[in-house]
């Protein structure tokens, strides 16, 4: 049912409560009462959704961890592409904190001894602050980061005095280090401290003395510079003799600091610098450094470089000697919880070691793919690590299906290919293909367990394979691709799976062939456009052809305003309409309407939505929707036959997820006006069984799904 949008904010404002909502409602009325949304406003409603995540298990890469010094259980984890986590101890799962916030990628962070509740955040666009455990932010600080640039692995780039909450260093990324004084409220550059090449990546705080209520030295780590100390508070600095070059990260414990860097790790007493790299391990890049709260003798470190299996070294002597975990005299005895995750995953680029403060023993490590923890790193003989990733969803999507019955959901990721959701709310066996990057996949709309995948091992499209399945992805026939083609698209027919057509990717991209037997072989098609998939790499958005689902021998391809059409099952081509609708500005969706022939819909990101009910003759416009980067069908509505249309885009000035059960006309909005995806909508899948949800794919929180 629709109803008008003012009733609609103050439905939101009643029973919603949140702030963002509030403002979007009084948003919304404003525009009503001021006319803004003529011909809209009385087409436009709100439908309460409820979101999660589809289980899948890390697959990103958690660049810092930081756990409170007096709060049991109080954690947080960044990462690079995916936002940041703070731990339920309860439920014993990680919570996403900035999915309502419209930028996701964390650079830093920083906790404060005096205020358990506040929590500080370096983002993309500056320095954020929470003082509520993170379910309200505040901007504090307006200054250049980069989550997912060189050198996120090391930090923390943010420290808060652990005497004085006023005080806190923020480090950056091309503008030196400054300071408040009064909790984030105003920033002094401190001019003392350079920037490097690369940045201020660490500052530490040591409260062993004071000056003027606040802690005297304060350290500042600058890779390929060096050190600089502060012994007045952090008015001045200056650099320290013998400090390590590369310094990545840093810990003071017991007025002693602590620094793993480029070729080793370092101590500083005070006076002077003790070289204390584990035997056999110099030279070595170290990031990872731990030291026990209760016993400062007992040190974790771990080599940092692109592989599996980097060395992990604990010391109870302060250094002095080193064991070596994970070989045969001290293995590691791994539990892994998501099923698909290979054995071989353990220390892949480790960034962070951290241990507990208030449970001796408890050493948890982040890497390329997840959180590991062990709840007794000082046991004799092997040690026990299992990892700590549920919540944690970090896999950048390619690409989502949702065939008409079977299984729900299939996911094409990058770096570990993609997976079939049997149960979204349950980790999958295994993933769908052992590949790296899964970029395409198609399924035949009048048998869904007949499904083909496009894959690759680099992003790049390097080793680009093709397969097919007749048993929805249990066992898979790996088929030829044309000679020299990569990257691309595929495209099976509606009615026989037999049928299928391939456009080569590549810039300018390439051209369009069709197979008749699941792609055993490939004949080059005439008159198709070529360069329809103009795909240097797998996050190419254009996604620009379709198959009639009625017509079993018809497939589209849309190509710069003009869409192409086949009836004889991909062998020839010709353009439909003469007159061109808008091009693509950056993504390119084309979908057939389900149960109906000749009807097919293309958005055009910034250009909007068209659809054509004539096989591409003309089109007409969506004209409710200024803006569409995304859309999909899903089931319909119970007593209906009309499939549901979801569509990410602008309404009347209002970005957001939206659906239509009315083909268009008239649109709800889903999103609850709280879920921003800040990682960006790189993919949408309506279900086809279950009227109303939805399938989110996102370029760094995995898939999300909806449903009311």
């Amino acid at each position: 049912m629709k109803i008008s949008a003012t009733i609609v904010a103050a439905i939101g404002m009643a029973i919603l409560g949140a702030y963002s909502c509030k403002k979007m409602s009084e948003k919304l009325e404003k525009e009503v009462l001021d006319g803004k949304r003529s011909g809209v406003s009385s087409t436009l409603g709100m439908v309460s959704y409820n979101w999660n995540s589809v289980a899948i298990g890390g697959g990103g890469y958690v660049t810092g961890m930081a756990i409170h010094p007096t709060q049991s259980n109080r954690m947080y984890i960044r990462t690079d592409v995916g936002g940041a986590y703070k731990w339920d101890g309860t439920n014993q799962r990680w919570v996403q904190l900035l999915d309502g916030i419209s930028t996701i990628r964390v650079d830093g962070m920083a906790l404060d001894a005096n205020a358990p509740d506040r929590v500080y955040f370096a983002l993309n666009d500056g320095v954020y602050r929470s003082d509520d455990l993170g379910q309200n932010w505040s901007k504090v600080f307006s200054t250049t980061y980069d989550g997912n640039g060189d050198l996120r692995w090391v930090g923390e780039c943010l420290a808060v005095d652990s005497l004085t909450s006023t005080v806190v260093y923020a480090g950056t990324r091309t503008d030196g280090l400054y300071r408040s004084t009064n909790t984030g409220g105003a920033w002094t550059k401190i001019t003392s401290v350079p920037n490097g090449t690369k940045g201020v990546r660490s500052v530490v705080v040591d409260p062993s003395t004071s000056v003027s209520g606040r802690s005297a030295k304060v350290y500042a780590g600058i890779p390929g510079t060096g050190i600089y100390r502060s012994t007045d508070g952090g008015t001045t600095f200056s650099a320290m003799t013998g400090a390590p070059v590369n310094p990545n990260r840093m810990v003071v414990m017991g007025g002693k600091l602590y620094v793993a860097h480029g070729t080793g790790v370092t101590v500083w007493n005070g006076s002077t610098w003790t070289d204390i790299t584990p035997s056999g391990g110099t030279n070595k890049n170290y990031c990872g450094i731990a030291v026990e709260s209760y016993d400062h003798n007992k040190i974790a470190v771990c080599q940092r470089y692109s592989s599996f299996n980097n060395p992990l070294y604990r010391s109870s002597n302060g250094g002095t000697s080193w064991e070596q975990l994970n070989t045969a005299a001290l293995p590691i005895v791994k539990t892994i919880e998501a099923p698909w995750w290979p054995n071989s995953w353990f220390s892949s680029a480790t960034s962070c070691l951290a241990f507990d403060p208030l449970h001796h023993g408890d050493l948890y490590y982040t890497d390329w793919f997840g959180v590991w923890f062990s709840s007794n790193a000082w046991a004799a003989g092997s040690v026990a690590f299992t990892t700590r990733i549920k919540g944690d969803e970090e896999t950048v999507v390619l690409t989502l299906a949702s065939p008409p019955g079977g299984v729900p959901l299939y996911s094409g990721v990058a770096d570990v290919f993609g997976f079939r959701h049997d149960n979204v709310d349950a980790y999958p066996s295994a993933r769908l293909y052992n590949i790296n990057e899964g970029f395409s996949i198609a399924y035949c709309e009048s048998s869904p367990a007949n499904i083909a995948i496009l894959g690759a091992s680099g992003n790049d499209g390097t080793g680009t394979i093709l397969a097919t399945s007749t048993n929805s992805g249990t066992s898979w026939t790996t088929r030829t691709l044309p000679s020299g083609v990569k990257l691309g698209r595929i495209c099976i027919s509606s009615t026989n799976p037999d049928k299928m057509v391939y456009i080569a990717g590549g810039s300018p991209g390439g051209g369009v062939y069709y197979s008749t037997n699941r792609g055993s072989s490939w004949t080059a098609s005439t008159g198709a456009p070529t360069g329809a998939v103009n795909a240097i790499d797998v996050w190419s958005k254009d996604f620009s052809i379709t198959a009639d689902c009625v017509d079993g021998n018809k497939f589209y391809i849309y190509k710069t305003g003009f869409l192409y059409a086949s009836t004889d099952g991909g062998a020839t081509w010709a353009q439909q309409n003469a007159t061109a609708i808008p091009n693509k500005n950056s993504y390119l969706f084309v979908a057939a309407r389900p149960g109906t022939a000749n009807e097919v819909w293309v958005s055009l990101d910034g250009n909007g939505l068209y659809k054509t009910t004539n096989g591409g003759t003309t089109f007409s416009k969506v004209t409710a929707l200024t803006t569409c980067t995304a859309f999909s069908w899903g089931a319909p509505a119970s007593g209906s036959t009309t499939p549901t249309l979801f569509a990410y885009g602008t309404v009347g000035g209002i970005k957001g997820l939206y659906r239509s059960t009315d083909l268009g006309v008239s649109w709800d909005q889903i999103d609850n006006g709280t879920q921003k995806f800040p990682a960006g909508v790189k993919a949408l899948a309506g279900d086809r069984t279950v009227f109303g949800k939805v399938y989110v794919g996102t370029g760094g929180r995995g898939v999300l799904y909806g449903q009311p």
